[in-house]
């Protein structure tokens, strides 16, 4: 597999990212079930807002909307995050499990009488199987997917420690701390 074939075109949404992974609609479905997935936060997929630059012309009214907005952002980036990882750790193991059954089969279909394959050998041989570039290509789906997260899951502390510095400000001022 080679980066020019993960074909990422056909994401649309959070559901079709997992359904691409085997265990993915399961898991969603499972901390749904256990309350610590908020389904309706991460139904459809939405253009993230930009965030105001101009916090000082924010009405009290709105500069707390805007601070529930991001801060509701951030516990769906968070959770998002979490299920990710999750995903991401099943699938290294599937990986390390397939690899194992498939240099297995390549040794047992292997004629007795030829020379052993080396280890770089199998190991290329069973990083060939079509199983095993399958997983890799989740793989490769969850980390790119994961890479986008953190950043988003970055940029949203900050708009959050923006706006509660925002918040800071005006309540010493309202204090007389600050002029």
């Amino acid at each position: 597999m080679s980066a020019e074939d993960l074909d990422l075109s056909g994401v649309k949404s959070i559901n079709q990212l997992f359904a691409r992974t085997k265990n993915g609609t399961a898991a969603i479905e499972l901390a749904t079930k256990l309350g610590i997935w908020t389904s309706s936060a991460h139904l459809s997929p939405t253009e993230r807002p930009n965030f105001t630059k101009e916090l000082s012309g924010l009405t009290p009214s709105q500069l707390s909307d805007a601070y529930g907005r991001w801060t509701a952002e951030f516990g769906r980036i968070l959770e998002l995050s979490g299920a990710i990882s999750g995903q991401e750790a099943i699938l290294k193991i599937q990986i390390k499990s397939a690899l194992a059954s498939v240099r297995s089969r390549i040794r047992k279909e292997a004629s007795p009488t030829a020379k052993p394959y080396t280890a770089t050998q199998l190991a290329d041989l069973a990083d060939e199987d079509p199983s095993i570039i399958d997983l890799y290509e989740q793989s490769a789906l969850l980390a790119v997917a994961s890479a986008h997260i953190s950043a988003s899951k970055e940029a949203t502390a900050q708009y959050i420690a923006s706006l509660s510095r925002e918040i800071a400000w005006r309540d010493a001022q309202i204090k007389g701390k600050l002029y």
